[in-house]
């Protein structure tokens, strides 16, 4: 049997400063509130997040090769910045972490929260949601969570994410991801989770 919340909160706690633990308590409270707004398993939504970012500090310039050994695809954007697979390696850890066998929509929700992707299963629409408009993130302001949070569905949350996200790499000249595009694309044609 996996190890409760609390025990990987504690781990993940280890892992993390505290600005960064504080973070990702936000995420798990907000991916809670979301699950139970759409009738699915809050504690499972809280699980995944807490864990979202436990090794957020643990990339380098191996990374990449780490993740292709352990049979997960690396994108090009991640190969350019392997920070950007702390998701990755996550993913790659949490049984081990959790001290059991996690169901693969686990790993599937920790391992793509960060570009986004049409395998990212509901659990990680959730999280993905969660770690853009947790309440300690500058970026956005009350309005701008208004208007994601109004959305009724996750589908919707995303696209209007996604769409901010296009107007700020607009403004900064910022490419955005291969895979991020195409999940962006199949959610405007109707794609669900």
């Amino acid at each position: 049997m996996a190890i409760s919340y609390t025990e990987l909160c504690d781990k993940v706690q280890s892992r993390l400063p505290e600005k960064r633990m504080r973070h990702s308590l936000g995420v798990a409270t907000v991916s809670a509130e979301l699950a139970d707004r759409f009738l699915l398993d809050s504690s499972v939504a809280s699980y995944i997040a807490i864990y979202h970012d436990a090794y957020r500090y643990s990339c380098d310039e191996s990374t990449p090769d780490y993740c292709r050994k352990h049979g997960i695809d690396v994108f090009p954007e991640e190969e350019n910045e392997p920070m950007l697979l702390h998701g990755a390696l996550a993913a790659v850890h949490f049984d081990e972490d959790a001290e059991d066998s996690l169901p693969d929509f686990y790993k599937l929700a920790v391992r793509h929260h960060t570009l986004g992707s049409d395998e990212m299963g509901v659990y990680g629409a959730i999280c993905y949601i969660a770690d853009y408009t947790e309440p300690g993130r500058k970026h956005l302001d009350d309005d701008d969570r208004q208007h994601i949070f109004s959305s009724p569905t996750l589908e919707e949350m995303i696209i209007r994410i996604m769409d901010m996200q296009r107007s700020y790499f607009e403004r900064v000249g910022k490419k955005e991801a291969v895979v991020s595009i195409r999940l962006y694309e199949k959610l405007k044609s109707g794609f669900r989770f």
